[in-house]
């Protein structure tokens, strides 16, 4: 080609993927926002257009994705036929198209729905450019206050649903998780704060007290009156699920379910459950008044509480007895762990949320084609420590009584949990424990931790003997060592290689039968190949640390994970008192990173009322911040 005929037009030609490169060097720079250095080249003439245009050349665009965004998680979590390049340049257009109406900064209760969505999952993706775009480029953080203002007042038009009094229930549920992926400990960037800024905080630490206070107001009635709000995605009256087409789906004793959704989601419709309302809640709600601790000091009344925990037993207190360090270890050390944003930590610790979204949105569905890992084996293992909030009961059974009466009016009084936990794993050579069923046929036992009544166990070397009276039958549970080479004794490792197992399966996305690229193939063409772990069943048991239990009293732990959605129930029985029923509380909830957020229940009240009940968070112990603040 001589100089004197050198042209773009023939660079199309001759060199299209030289094109492609220039393009996507103007594209991509800046990182942050959209490729609009592009525009200029795509007005060049209509030849460059025609090449370079998003229907002619998904490839181009596919890269800029790649180069924007975040990509790991949705290669490790769904099939190829997810990232085509066809899909990618769609992804790309919707999720500038969310951005910008997120940057713009003007929530609005229908126009708010697709950048409510696109958000989330790209921080369930993220690791470190959603999160830079998100945050850097489009504001998010401030958005969402906005979000959460905009969806936190009663509207007496909808009255179709439990949460009626909501505006938009399936947007108050993701705004409620936005607010806390993006609440920090730390400033979340660079950028000063502005005058108003009481209304644009860049941490928990630095919210105005009108902002804290208006938030924790907005977040208040959802762990009050939590028992009205989506906490689990099946009913905890069942443990074995699916059920069958024809079966009651009442909601049990955690609520309504939460609302499904269809969205498009990376060229493709996609259905997907709306995150509990209740768990968000609760970690909003705990880091504020956290960071509400920060600041205020201690009571003058603890001076005479003992000093020490000598002191406690010279004066023969007993236990439990609370001393001044106890308080103050609480008040000051025992924190929530924040979301994170960190570029060095892998978007694979939120592949459990992820898969409950996409493959449990409906209790009756028998394939689950998108299912991945529900719950990971031995994540309970090890020392958790957290706080409960307990509703001041007579005021409570005011609030119940009287749906009137303002959530404020119930006064919340946090005491820490403490708890050692262990797991027994019903390998795939033994038949596990049978959940009782209810009294009147509709699902399980759930106040007894889906356990057999009066079951007994007997602690072996390796794991739990255990026996159930209505059957007569003794059931083997290996105990899971997380600090061995295997997890498990030689003898299960050996029987365990013999065998096969249905549950707790991985998903193999390898398949290229799977690459298929047609928004008409939905989901359900994404079979794959599941690899058994030999798991049937988890129990856990547990136990208060001796140092806990002197302060805040000692309980014994156990329960059981439903493999459907990784749903962990847990019964607490006061140690001092075994027997004693008004004492044992249930405990419901899921894993999120690595804290385990959800309700409690006391297993006294009658099953078809609501009982007293209030939230709880725990962290495990080597994750939670105990760094001193203003001690």
């Amino acid at each position: 080609m001589s100089r004197s005929s050198f042209s773009l037009e023939n660079l199309v030609a001759h060199y299209p993927s030289i094109l492609d490169d220039i393009a996507l060097y103007l594209a991509v720079d800046p990182f942050l926002g959209p490729p609009a250095n592009l525009s200029p080249l795509l007005l060049t003439c209509r030849t460059l257009y025609n090449h370079l245009s998003i229907a002619n050349n998904c490839t181009l665009y596919a890269r800029i994705f790649r180069y924007k965004f975040d990509c790991e998680a949705i290669e490790r979590r769904l099939t190829p036929r997810w990232t085509s390049a066809r899909c990618l340049a769609r992804e790309l257009r919707s999720r500038f198209i969310a951005l910008q109406h997120i940057k713009h900064g003007n929530p609005s209760l229908r126009a708010d729905r697709e950048a409510l969505w696109k958000a989330y999952l790209m921080l369930l993706e993220n690791d470190g450019r959603n999160a830079r775009q998100l945050l850097d480029w489009a504001n998010l953080r401030d958005w969402v206050l906005a979000a959460v203002a905009l969806r936190s007042f009663p509207s007496p038009t909808n009255t179709c649903h439990p949460t009626s009094h909501l505006s938009d229930p399936m947007g108050v549920s993701l705004a409620m998780w936005l607010l806390w992926m993006t609440s920090s400990k730390g400033k979340l960037s660079p950028r000063p704060l502005c005058d108003s800024s009481d209304l644009r905080p860049e941490s928990v630490a630095a919210e105005a007290v009108r902002v804290r206070t208006a938030l924790t107001n907005a977040i208040l009635p959802f762990l009050v009156r939590g028992y009205q709000y989506p906490s689990v995605f099946a009913p905890d009256t069942y443990f074995y699920l699916p059920l069958c087409e024809e079966h009651d789906e009442s909601p049990g004793f955690s609520g309504p379910l939460p609302l499904v959704a269809h969205i498009h989601y990376l060229g493709h419709k996609l259905k997907l459950a709306v995150p509990p309302l209740t768990s968000a809640a609760l970690l909003n709600f705990a880091v504020r008044q956290e960071a509400w601790q920060d600041t205020v000091p201690l009571s003058p009344r603890i001076a005479s509480l003992p000093a020490t925990r000598e002191e406690a037993t010279t004066r023969d207190l007993g236990t439990p007895a609370l001393t001044q360090e106890d308080v103050r270890e609480f008040h000051f050390h025992t924190r929530t762990r924040f979301f994170q944003h960190d570029r060095a930590i892998s978007s694979e610790r939120l592949d459990r949320d992820w898969f409950r979204l996409v493959a449990c949105h409906t209790p009756s569905a028998v394939e689950r084609p998108l299912k991945g890992i529900l719950y990971s084996l031995g994540t309970l293992v090890g020392t958790w420590t957290g706080r409960i909030f307990v509703p001041d009961m007579l005021a409570y059974l005011n609030a119940v009584t009287d749906q009137r009466r303002p959530a404020a009016s119930v006064p919340l009084v946090q005491e820490r949990i403490s708890c050692c936990f262990e797991e027994h794993h019903c390998l795939s050579f033994s038949e596990p424990l049978i959940a009782p069923p209810r009294h009147d046929g509709l699902g399980e036992d759930v106040f007894n931790a889906w356990l057999p009544q009066d079951f007994k166990f007997t602690r072996r070397t390796d794991g739990l003997e255990i026996y159930d009276p209505s059957t007569g039958k003794n059931t083997w549970y290996e105990t899971y060592r997380s600090d061995r080479r295997s997890p498990y004794s030689t003898r299960a490792c050996e029987l365990l290689s013999k065998t096969s197992a249905q549950e707790w399966c991985h998903q193999d996305a390898s398949d290229p039968a799977m690459q298929q690229d047609t928004e008409e193939v939905d989901e359900y063409e994404d079979f794959v190949e599941e690899l058994p772990s030999g798991v049937q069943d988890i129990i856990i048991t547990g136990e208060t640390p001796a140092r806990q239990g002197e302060a805040w009293g000692y309980y014994s732990y156990i329960g059981r994970i439903r493999p459907w959605d990784g749903l962990v129930v847990f019964l607490r029985i006061p140690m001092n008192d075994p027997d004693r029923r008004a004492g044992r509380w249930i405990f419901k909830g899921y894993v999120h990173e690595r804290s385990i957020v959800g309700r409690w229940r006391d297993t006294t009240t009658d099953e078809h009322v609501v009982g007293f009940e209030g939230g709880f968070v725990l962290c495990q112990e080597d994750e939670v911040n105990t760094a001193p603040v203003f001690a």
